[in-house]
Parts: C-alpha cells; structure tokens; sequence
C-alpha cells in the first residue's frame, strides 16, 4: 500500500453527473473521490449548471460531516481528505438502494402520504422518531444483479416509476410501488416484486436503518446547535472487501434538505426552486464554513 500521504489517481473507475471515482495507484483497497463543480436537478440536462467553488465546498461539507460521524462511531467508507475537492474512502461493492431519512414530512413523502401535510407556510410536519425509508435504485429503469441477470426491468421513467419505493424493506420479499402516489391510486403499484436478498447480499435492512438513524440524530445534533434544522437526507451504502456494511458514496448539501431558523433553504432545494446560482454558492459556502466551523 502506497504512503498515505503519497495517494495518486489509478484508473477511472466511474463518473457521474457530480463526480468522479478513481483507483488509487498502487491500492487495491482504497478509491479516490474528485468532485466536479456541477450541480443538477430532475435528472433533466437543462438543468446541469456549475459554479466555481462547488467541488471545494461539496468537498469539505462531505469530508467534515464523515469525519463526525466516524468520530460518533457510525460506519462509512471515509479514509481521509486529500485536497479542496478529492478525498480517499475504501472500495466498496455498492447496495443498489437509496436510503433516505426523514425528520420532517416533506418532498415525495407527502405525494405518498398526503394526510401530514399542513397549510402552507406553517412548518412540516416533525416525527417524533426518524423514518427510514428505502428505495431502489435503477438506470433506465431497470436492475441488474452482480452476475448480470435482470432483478427488474420497464420501469417507465417518464411514468416517474423509477427508483420505486420499497414498501416492506423488512420482508424477504419487496413489493415495489410508485415513489410519488399514494397507496389508493390505481397506479401506485408498479406489479413487481423484487427477492431482497438479490439486491443486500451482504448488507442488512436492520444494519442500514440504524446508521442512517443514528447518522440524522448525529448531524441533526450538530445542525440545531446553530440553529439549523435538518429536514432529510439520502445516502448510499456499500461493503467493503472486509464484509463490513458501511455509508458510502457522498453526504454533501445536494444531500439533504437543510434550513435556517426562518425555515429558509440552504441547501440544494434552492437550485431546484429556481433560485440563481450566486444565490446557491453563497448557500453552499455558508454549510461549508459552518461544518468547517466544527472541525478546528
């Protein structure tokens, strides 16, 4: 294994819209992280755009809050930051779920579950315990497993039918419904089921509710200490070579809703309600330097 202080890229493993994951030369074990300064919305082009500092402050958000919730003792994949917009985390075979966290009813929930909404502009509706909910994760609309064999397929991303919500995460079996209509609409169920153990191989429903859990109570701690209030948040989880399940990928301001103390959004919701990219960047520095804030 090269000195960590001594980490260079290997080969380009995967990009997305946001960033790109690279080997790192001579370490097998670990990957490499590199921002791009993009940000994007409804998966729709048009709304791609960039600002400068969006790499760095990502960077930071990401490698700050990672670095609280090792120190709380929750898993994730994070080595080490390496620069203003790359970090080193450990390889991971990623679970094909998106996992979301809720302390406030909000977003899609709602569409789901209509009956927590309130008058506009009195705050959403808080639980008194977190929701953890789970989702699968497609790519035009479908998924495969580790050995290439169709888990589910047709999923009609035009129909919103994509990334369909897991409505019995806990059973052996998934039923897979529509993410934005409630269980009453004809078309909320998408007519499939899905075999759990083909999509968590190693990984367990209980393991995953319980990091995200404690991982929303942890940031969400360290959010209203300075009078912010941490609405939801996604994330990803992978398995290291080692078996060990733990929270990967990214948690940066495209990650969660975040509000201040007048209920104003500084986080990525602003982008998706048309709010002007000088706007976003003066948001994203703000989290940024908060976070930064509690790492001195």
């Amino acid at each position: 294994m090269l000195d960590p202080h001594e980490v260079a890229r290997g080969e380009l493993l995967a990009e997305g819209k946001t960033k790109q994951i690279y080997g790192a030369e001579g370490d097998a074990k670990h990957c490499i992280v590199a921002y791009k300064n993009t940000i994007t919305a409804f998966d729709d082009p048009s709304f791609t755009k960039e600002f400068a500092t969006k790499a760095k402050y990502s960077n930071t958000t990401t490698c700050r809050v990672f670095e609280m919730l090792n120190r709380a003792g929750i898993p994730t994949a994070y080595v080490r930051q390496l620069n203003d917009t790359e970090f080193l985390a450990e390889r991971c075979a990623m679970v094909p779920l998106e996992v979301v966290a809720r302390r406030y009813a909000f977003g899609s929930y709602l569409k789901r579950r209509p009956e927590f909404a309130v008058p506009e502009r009195e705050p959403p509706h808080r639980f008194e315990e977190p929701v953890a909910e789970f989702f699968l994760k497609t790519t035009k609309g479908g998924l495969k497993d580790a050995q290439g064999e169709v888990i589910v397929e047709g999923l009609d991303a035009q129909k919103g039918e994509e990334d369909p919500f897991i409505e019995n995460p806990h059973e052996v079996t998934w039923r897979l419904v529509h993410p934005k209509k409630q269980a009453s609409d004809p078309e909320a169920s998408l007519g499939r089921t899905v075999e759990s153990g083909r999509v968590l191989g190693k990984a367990t429903i209980a393991e995953m509710e319980k990091a995200i859990t404690d991982a929303l109570i942890t940031l969400e701690t360290f959010f209203a200490q300075h009078q912010f209030k941490l609405i939801d948040f996604k994330i990803e989880f992978g398995v290291t070579g080692d078996g060990r399940v733990v929270i990967s990928d990214v948690i940066d301001n495209d990650s969660w809703r975040l509000r201040d103390k007048n209920w104003n959004d500084v986080s990525k919701q602003s982008f998706r309600d048309g709010d002007t990219l000088a706007s976003i960047e003066d948001k994203y520095a703000l989290v940024a330097e908060l976070l930064e804030q509690s790492h001195k």
